[in-house]
């Protein structure tokens, strides 16, 4: 399929942030991102417009439906002028990520093409069987979600729940699909989100969700999202478009 012309697709995200335990889901105009990886499930379903996926060996695809693209996939996303949507972040250890795996796994498409995920969308609406977490792993996520400063480093986190570093990384890798590390970034980023949308500076934010400095956060949500932490907050309606100052806003719901 020929490349389409990146000035005629690109587009802003703006729109509105729902954050709830184990997703975010975002509702309004879908923009472009350069390459990036998350560390959910994206369950993305375009109402308006159309959007080309890109994965990492040239492959592309034009959607005017739906897509899942698996957690840790590096994609690039380009939308057409009026695209919109909704796309939902849904965290590998979530009853809904690990259910979201056993789908996904079921329909024996390659997770890093992108003709797998427009493949997938068809498969998330069929029934399947949650796949039980190993007790150890259960175990681990609750201690990493609940320390404070983040998730520690995976040799603290095997120790504390009693397991080898090696065995509890492939418990990580084998059942939510996701490596450790990555997990963790997407824990300490989804605190940052959270002292965010309680006002707090990026510089405090950052800290206060494990990161060494905003600088890092910035490079995390970068690489995560496609996006530095202001456009993802103004994509959110979290930060005045024309002020850059961030709105005083309620709820767990916000909008431009």
């Amino acid at each position: 399929m020929a490349r389409h012309d990146k000035r005629s697709v690109e587009g802003r995200w703006s729109g509105a942030l729902t954050v709830e335990p184990g997703r975010l889901t975002f509702v309004g105009a879908i923009g472009s991102s350069p390459l990036h990886a998350h560390a959910c499930v994206q369950v993305l379903r375009v109402t308006a417009g159309e959007v080309v996926l890109a994965d990492v060996y040239g492959g592309e695809a034009t959607t005017r439906g739906g897509a899942v693209i698996p957690a840790g996939v590096r994609h690039e996303v380009r939308a057409s002028a009026g695209a919109r949507g909704v796309s939902i972040y849904v965290e590998p250890s979530a009853s809904a990520g690990r259910t979201l795996a056993v789908r996904l796994a079921a329909a024996d498409r390659p997770a890093d093409r992108v003709a797998g995920w427009l493949a997938f969308a068809a498969f998330v609406k069929q029934g399947s069987t949650q796949a039980p977490l190993h007790p150890r792993l259960a175990r681990a996520l609750r201690l990493g979600v609940q320390r404070t400063g983040g998730p520690p480093e995976l040799t603290e986190l095997a120790a504390a729940v009693g397991i080898s570093p090696s065995r509890l990384g492939h418990l990580f890798a084998d059942q939510l699909g996701l490596a450790y590390p990555a997990w963790r970034r997407w824990m300490c980023l989804r605190r940052a989100v959270e002292a965010v949308r309680a006002e707090a500076t990026l510089t405090d934010a950052a800290h206060e969700a494990g990161f060494a400095d905003s600088a890092h956060l910035s490079r995390t949500c970068r690489a995560m999202f496609g996006l530095t932490p202001t456009e993802a907050m103004r994509a959110a309606g979290w930060r005045n478009q024309s002020s850059g100052s961030v709105q005083a806003t309620g709820g767990v719901t916000h909008r431009l």
